[in-house]
């Protein structure tokens, strides 16, 4: 249990706690823009309940071939296992989506206190930044 406060208190700066209505997602939201240093990483929580059970304790990202790679790493913070599906949502330097909503949910079994991390490849080389959306099932 100590070390679920640690990882807390070591990701508090990083959470940026908002319930919004009308979202497209009832669960986390994770932000990315590399270019932006300050920007860099940022969770939006439309579901308290789920926030207090799952939360994003890493954000990479690299450009491979001109493509943007994010990979994220989702932990659970409680002992019972979770179902959860994600989707990556993809962004121009103007924040315009690009190929809007192609990536289809992909479904998540989080055990008890485990790790696991997601990748994901942007569609093309225009993306500079992206989000992904996590909701439970």
């Amino acid at each position: 249990m100590k070390n679920h406060h640690g990882l807390i208190r070591l990701l508090a700066p990083l959470l940026l706690v908002s319930i919004l209505s009308g979202c497209s997602t009832s669960g986390i939201e994770a932000i990315g823009k590399p270019d932006d240093a300050d920007l860099a990483k940022q969770l939006l929580i439309h579901n308290d309940a789920l926030a207090k059970k799952i939360t994003i304790s890493e954000m990479r990202s690299r450009k491979v071939g001109g493509l943007l790679e994010v990979n994220l790493t989702l932990t659970n913070l409680t002992s019972r296992d979770k179902t959860l599906a994600y989707r990556f949502s993809w962004f121009d330097a103007d924040g315009f989506e690009v190929e809007a909503e192609t990536d289809a949910w992909t479904p998540l079994n989080l055990h008890g206190a485990q790790s696991v991390s997601v990748r994901g490849v942007a569609p093309n080389d225009s993306v500079k930044s992206y989000r992904l959306n996590v909701k439970g099932q």
